[in-house]
């Protein structure tokens, strides 16, 4: 078997190279779109760095966890969909501790992709 790098490897290399090579090359309006594309690249890093590590399921699970413990149900497909649903039609207390709790999951898990340095502030 060939032994091939996993995709989270070349992306990684492919953002360093961006930003060590490329990035301080440009000026300017160029300047700043690599940059973006390198964020966008970093993005995409940390979200297969959770999925390897079975945070979506994990969130997924609490998510679902939630709702059948106030005798709500999930969507087949996506917990979160039915967590919305749920709050849209009232069916849950905004002032409900759980409730606070399980929104903070989800926005740290987003976090965590999008922004992680906005959590390291926090902590």
């Amino acid at each position: 078997m060939i032994n091939q790098p996993e995709t989270q490897d070349l992306l990684t290399e492919a953002r360093q190279v961006l930003l060590d090579s490329v990035a301080p090359e440009l000026s300017g309006e160029r300047k700043y779109q690599a940059l973006m594309v390198a964020n966008a690249m970093g993005m995409a890093i940390r979200e297969l760095e959770q999925r390897e590590h079975g945070q979506p399921e994990q969130t997924d699970r609490t998510v679902r966890a939630f709702l059948v413990e106030r005798s709500l149900e999930a969507t087949t497909g996506d917990a979160e969909e039915g967590l919305a649903r749920a709050i849209r039609e009232h069916h849950l207390d905004g002032a409900d501790p759980a409730l606070r709790s399980v929104l903070r999951t989800l926005t740290e898990a987003r976090l965590q992709i999008n922004n992680p340095r906005y959590l390291k502030r926090e902590s």
